[in-house]
């Protein structure tokens, strides 16, 4: 049995301030973590929760610890922190022949993680803490073109070497499966996302024309770039997590939707937008501007056919006061033979059915009106239907590839 203990910091204006104490315990058959708030945490007024459900601040006269739900490792927000996806695959590769557990992933995961939330073993300030040894290296960055080019390399090796720690510290503290690192382009930060081994299409460009698309739909989209660089192309996102003010960056309090639902990452096809219109009413601070928005972002991504929607692509942002939305992020559609769509959250009454009957259907649930969802609808199907090859034409696709992406929008096409 193995015990870690850590303190769990939240960054605010000031730095970041101890929130209270994590304990991570991994058995043989069983893992599961407790958690308690710092009594002075508790009483200052800038307080905010380190997760919203599961985490909720109490009292400071109260003294509460608590505990993990059976089948969770560790906390949803504490979890929304750690790496998946391809900052795993980078601590793997950085492991040799042991693999990482839920307590690497949380304390080996960097600054650049998403969110506000930092860890270390006391509660003086935050310490990065390596299974492989290093730890970060202050003020250190790298061009796009050194984090494209390790990006490449980490594909073809079987363990990183220590040319490679630049990517290990810039990207394996972020989510999602594929490649990207952390990087700042003026003094702004982004993400920048890179080509994957074994790529069948133009990945980057894809996501980069059905992001600007979103955008002219009147989603909330991040600013957006891309570069090409020694002829690998390369994505950037603007983060919406992290706000420059001169001399000091605000990084604001991220939650996923797997956390705003205390849903376990198993059961996710077992949730809808419906869910997560919920968690906006409990939690929002603007509900009725962010239901339309959901409804909006569920339409687009039956439109384009985006099967990817999963509770870690939807996420919210502390206002201050409570939860929005956050801005839109990992959108791409995928090309399909069969005629039949379905998205991996419910969207009405038929369940997952990709169709904008179905949307039509639940429009109540997000406080529309039939006659307004169907116009909203109507209005994003004539933009997706307009818009899409333009962009992706200007994207850099070519002929071959814009056809075999027209099968993502033929309900956009063949409804109008």
């Amino acid at each position: 049995m193995t015990i870690v203990r850590s303190y769990v910091f939240v960054h605010l204006p000031e730095g970041p301030v101890p929130a209270g104490l994590l304990t991570m315990t991994d058995e043989p058959r069983n893992q599961f973590a407790t958690f308690a708030y710092g009594r002075r945490y508790l009483e200052r007024p800038d307080r905010i929760p380190v997760d919203p459900v599961a985490l909720p601040l109490h009292d400071a006269g109260t003294s509460r610890t608590f505990r993990t739900e059976e089948g969770f490792a560790v906390f949803g927000g504490i979890r929304d922190a750690a790496p998946d996806g391809w900052g795993q695959y980078l601590m793997y590769k950085a492991m040799g022949d042991r693999l990482p557990s839920e307590i690497d992933l949380i304390l080996a995961s960097g600054e650049h993680r998403v969110g506000a939330l930092a860890f270390g073993p006391t509660p003086e300030r935050p310490e990065r803490i390596t299974p492989w040894g290093d730890g970060p290296a202050p003020g250190e960055e790298f061009t796009l073109a050194e984090l494209a080019e390790a990006a490449e390399r980490a594909q073809h090796v079987d363990e990183l070497d220590e040319n490679l720690r630049a990517l290990l510290a810039a990207g394996s503290s972020l989510g999602g499966a594929r490649p990207k690192a952390a990087t700042q382009i003026g003094d702004r930060p982004w993400i920048a996302k890179f080509q994957k081994r074994g790529d069948s299409f133009p990945e980057c460009r894809v996501e980069l024309a059905t992001m600007q698309l979103a955008s002219e739909c009147g989603l909330n989209v991040p600013a957006l770039d891309f570069r090409c660089v020694l002829d690998r192309d390369i994505y950037l996102i603007e983060r919406f997590d992290r706000v420059p003010h001169g001399n000091w960056l605000e990084r604001r309090p991220f939650a996923s939707g797997l956390t705003m639902l205390g849903a376990h990452e198993s059961e996710v096809s077992s949730y809808s937008y419906a869910d997560l219109a919920g968690a906006i009413r409990q939690h929002g601070t603007q509900v009725r501007a962010d239901l339309h928005e959901l409804f909006r972002r569920m339409v687009f991504n039956i439109l384009v056919t985006n099967d990817d929607d999963h509770l870690r692509n939807h996420g919210f942002l502390f206002d201050g006061t409570g939860w929005r939305l956050s801005p839109l992020y990992d959108v791409v559609p995928k090309p399909q033979v069969g005629l039949e769509r379905r998205l991996v959250l419910g969207v009405g009454p038929e369940g997952r059915n990709a169709t904008i009957g179905n949307a039509l259907a639940g429009a109540a649930v997000f406080d529309l009106g039939p006659e307004e969802a169907s116009a909203m609808t109507e209005e994003l199907r004539v933009m997706v239907a307009a818009r899409w090859q333009p962009l992706f034409e200007e994207a850099g696709l070519s002929p071959a590839d814009r056809g075999r992406f027209a099968t993502c929008f033929r309900l956009a096409i063949e409804d109008g």
